[in-house]
């Protein structure tokens, strides 16, 4: 009895410790967006940090829309680019649980325009980058702005084109290979791409700032999308997201980001062996082990060989700390996202700023940084 109120004594005395830990870690991080923001090519950032017990801090930096003076705030809608791959990999997974769809099925099993000309390519292949499916042509691919009207119009983009390799082979990133596995899912389930993921994602996880990133509709609080372009802040192209839904064309905002990334801490809303398939590494067929799962892109590794230097060194020594950690990055007209979920310290933190082709802020060292505060206000 003595052990079991001392026990719920503790627990009492410790939320308020933890939210005064939390304000000083907010207090910090706020201090590096507006420095983050104070730069001339950086209109506006948006961020949040989450824990298995929710979100810790959301907050707008800048503008939205620097032309009217909209401030950027934790509610508007930014184009979060290829972390959208991640979303559809937990709607595969929801698929998978049903029993509507395996992830060692022949993609061409189920998309009866995909040509008979290619190898086999499993969906697990094309989740993971080792389908050998070309990426976007660049930059013309990148700035397409067309409409297409169904998933299997946007496949005639790609579909007959030579594989770089024959799949299982190697690993090569591409977004296309993901408009081909929504056609795939498209068919097993028999609904469109976006009510699978409105069924399977949005909805359930309450995920209410979440949309898609349709060109026509007018949708309240998106973003301005600004660009870095010979030395000059502009307005970002036009472009149509219709070809990629999947590998790259969702609206959301970092709070719902990182509530999405936060319910895979645990089973619930998908089972354990659908977590085990999301975050295993995956293996080519030489059997050597390659830094992806399914969508999510796994382990410290990559982040340690890109700062490889004494100037990186409070860097290097937060990446030996979340050794484990799973991500994923974005790059979309307008737009640069960086999402980053740690597991062993049951944290989430998304970052996105309404500007591509500026380099005075990298999201990686803002994230890993704001991470850090959080982590050491425990």
């Amino acid at each position: 009895m003595y052990k079991s109120l001392l026990s719920s004594t503790l627990l009492i005395l410790m939320f308020p410790l933890q939210s005064v830990y939390a304000k000083g870690a907010s207090e910090h991080a706020e201090k590096l967006f507006k420095e983050a923001v104070s730069s001339d090519t950086v209109p506006g950032i948006s961020v949040a940090v989450g824990s298995s017990d929710g979100t810790l801090w959301a907050k707008g930096f800048g503008y939205s829309n620097l032309e009217s003076k909209v401030p950027m705030t934790k509610k508007t809608k930014l184009r979060i680019g290829s972390v959208s791959k991640v979303i559809t990999a937990s709607a595969l997974m929801r698929l998978v649980e049903q029993g509507v769809i395996d992830l060692d099925a022949g993609v061409g099993q189920l998309v009866s325009v995909w040509p008979e000309k290619h190898p086999n390519i499993s969906l697990r292949q094309l989740t993971n980058h080792t389908s050998g499916i070309r990426h976007y042509k660049i930059p013309d691919e990148f700035l397409l702005n067309m409409q297409y009207n169904n998933t299997l119009e946007a496949l005639d983009i790609f579909k007959d084109d030579p594989l770089h390799f024959t799949p299982g082979t190697d690993k090569r990133y591409s977004t296309y290979a993901w408009t081909l596995l929504s056609a795939a899912m498209e068919k097993s389930k028999g609904e469109s791409f976006k009510d699978i993921v409105y069924k399977e994602v949005f909805k359930p996880l309450n995920l209410k700032t979440s949309t898609f990133d349709d060109s026509a509709p007018i949708i309240p609080g998106r973003q301005g999308t600004y660009s870095y372009f010979g030395g000059v802040l502009v307005n970002s192209p036009e472009v149509n997201s219709s070809h990629k839904y999947a590998g790259g064309g969702i609206l959301s905002t970092p709070k719902d980001v990182v509530k999405f990334s936060l319910s895979h801490l645990s089973p619930g809303y998908l089972r354990e062996e659908s977590l085990s398939e999301l975050f295993t590494k995956s293996r080519l067929s030489d059997g050597s082990e390659i830094n992806v799962g399914i969508g999510w892109f796994i382990g410290s590794e990559d982040f340690m060989a890109e700062y490889d230097s004494e100037e990186y060194e409070d860097l290097r020594r937060i990446l030996l700390e979340h050794p484990n950690i799973l991500s994923h990055s974005g790059l979309s007209i307008g737009s640069v996202s960086m999402l980053m979920l740690c597991p062993d310290h049951q944290r989430a933190i998304t970052v996105i700023k309404n500007v591509d082709l500026e380099t005075s802020v990298d999201l990686t060292v803002l994230s890993l940084k704001t991470l850090d505060l959080f982590h050491r206000s425990e």
